[in-house]
């Protein structure tokens, strides 16, 4: 076979050669573009799910507290009357005159506040304050001495007690006109 005869040979095209070369880089940019995409996006979701979570902590600690302050409260609730009933025992005059008994009387009495005063009962001051339905109820009304603005608490016919910001029991009022 002579050079004529022989079968021409293609030689590879050095331009075609790096179009192939090339192809593959490029593919491999536009899955690496893609693998970031997707990277990021799970770990937007991962910080998603974290935030999620760390709410849901806070909403649940934030309901046990409440849970427990309303409980308190409820527990607290019915020894008011006692106290009621200390300070109506303490306005009335002994018929026996034995003064030992008022005594021990306000000693337990004072004991018993403390005790209340420990757990966080506080007294609602009401008297020459404004009404505030919020923590005052009013049972009636009076015109006002003279001096004295509409919606100021002439009586306190009750009083009311807080635990925290909790209302137990509002105070029972008499507010001038």
């Amino acid at each position: 076979m002579n050079d004529e005869e022989r079968p021409e040979i293609a030689e590879p095209d050095a331009a075609a050669g790096a179009g192939e070369a090339l192809e593959p880089a490029a593919s491999l940019e536009v899955e690496i573009v893609a693998l970031r995409a997707e990277l990021a996006e799970e770990h937007d979701r991962l910080l998603r799910a974290l935030a999620e979570l760390d709410n849901l902590r806070k909403r649940t600690r934030r309901e046990i507290q409440d849970a427990r302050r309303f409980a308190q409260a409820e527990a607290l609730r019915p020894l008011l009357r006692i106290l009621d009933d200390f300070d109506r025992a303490l306005a009335q005059e002994p018929a026996d005159g034995d003064p030992a008994f008022r005594q021990g009387v306000e000693l337990i009495s004072q004991n018993f506040r403390q005790i209340l005063l420990d757990g966080g009962v506080r007294r609602i001051e009401a008297e020459g304050r404004a009404f505030d339905p919020a923590i005052h109820e009013a049972v009636g009304q009076q015109p006002a001495p003279e001096g004295t603005p509409p919606g100021t608490i002439l009586v306190e016919v009750q009083a009311g007690y807080t635990v925290d910001d909790l209302v137990l029991r509002a105070s029972r009022v008499i507010v001038a006109l």
